[in-house]
């Protein structure tokens, strides 16, 4: 089980984030800068990790309705949203550890989307003993074909010369309209929207991309692990995950209906549902949730 959570307590006077999920927010002193963090509820500890051009606030509908029963942490991944630190994906696990020591967590559940799947899956296997439980929502893997191809190829080499030029604009309408963004509607969009808006391109500036996590990385896992996207996300995103609950020892794969990469938005009802239940009950099969 996920441990207590530890207190806030931050060792400098800077004014702290502001609130994006209407909880408590401080700053994470990762050394070369800081890293927003929000807190809230109460329960089991549960750390979301948001998914690339994206930030905390892709967790706002979780935070709604899950906040009653788990102690949801939220983190600006360096080098989105209100972060100041650096981007370096290599150094993503460490800010982790860093972030568990502040808060005092002995073990807690873990969730990566897109992205942030090889960070969540890095610190697993470094840090296994404070890991309760992995989710890993619409990851990419590297060494798994992708026979369909096009729709999901990300072109980021194309986007870092966009952004260097100074038309990031363009680069975020071009983004906006890829597959893996699509399927938001209402207030989801809206929150989507605001994201990419305050998306800086920082990352793209950055150079490399960062790390991919490979297959036998998920064989070596020995936490349960729920593998989840939306049944309308890329076929090679659902290659990935239908791959990674076969390979995980403790492994499971649910597909969120109607749902597309970021189904956690689009149909937030179901994912809760799904995610609830595997965080309560680990190594048990998610049963088929029904939306209320």
């Amino acid at each position: 089980m996920a441990g207590p959570v530890g207190t806030l307590g931050c060792a400098h006077t800077m004014t702290p984030p502001d609130a994006r999920l209407d909880g408590k927010t401080f700053w994470l002193d990762v050394g070369d800068g800081h890293v927003a963090v929000e807190q809230i509820g109460s329960g089991p500890a549960v750390v979301l990790l948001h998914g690339w051009t994206l930030d905390r606030r892709m967790w706002m509908l979780q935070a709604r309705a899950l906040a009653g029963r788990f102690t949801l942490i939220a983190l600006d991944r360096r080098g989105f949203g209100q972060s100041t630190a650096q981007p370096d994906r290599a150094r993503e696990v460490d800010d982790l550890a860093r972030l568990a020591d502040q808060l005092q967590l002995e073990s807690f559940h873990l969730v990566g989307m897109s992205q942030a799947g090889a960070t969540a899956i890095a610190f697993a296997q470094r840090h296994r003993a404070r890991v309760a439980s992995l989710v890993l929502q619409g990851i990419s893997l590297a060494g798994i074909p992708d026979h369909s191809n096009a729709s999901d190829r990300i072109p980021l080499a194309d986007y870092a010369e966009m952004v260097r030029l100074g038309a990031l604009a363009s680069m975020k309408r071009h983004w906006a309209g890829h597959p893996l963004m699509a399927g938001l509607s209402g207030e989801a969009a809206e929150i989507g929207a605001a994201m990419l808006a305050d998306y800086d391109g920082r990352d793209l500036l950055a150079g490399a991309a960062g790390p991919s996590a490979r297959l036998e990385s998920v064989a070596a896992l020995t936490v349960p692990v729920l593998a989840i996207t939306g049944d309308e996300d890329t076929p090679w995103r659902r290659s990935v995950t239908q791959a990674v609950a076969r390979t995980a020892p403790l492994g499971q794969a649910r597909f969120v209906r109607a749902g597309g990469h970021v189904c956690n938005m689009s149909h937030p009802q179901e994912y809760n549902a799904a995610l609830s239940a595997f965080l309560t009950r680990p190594l048990l099969p998610v049963p088929s949730a029904v939306n209320d």
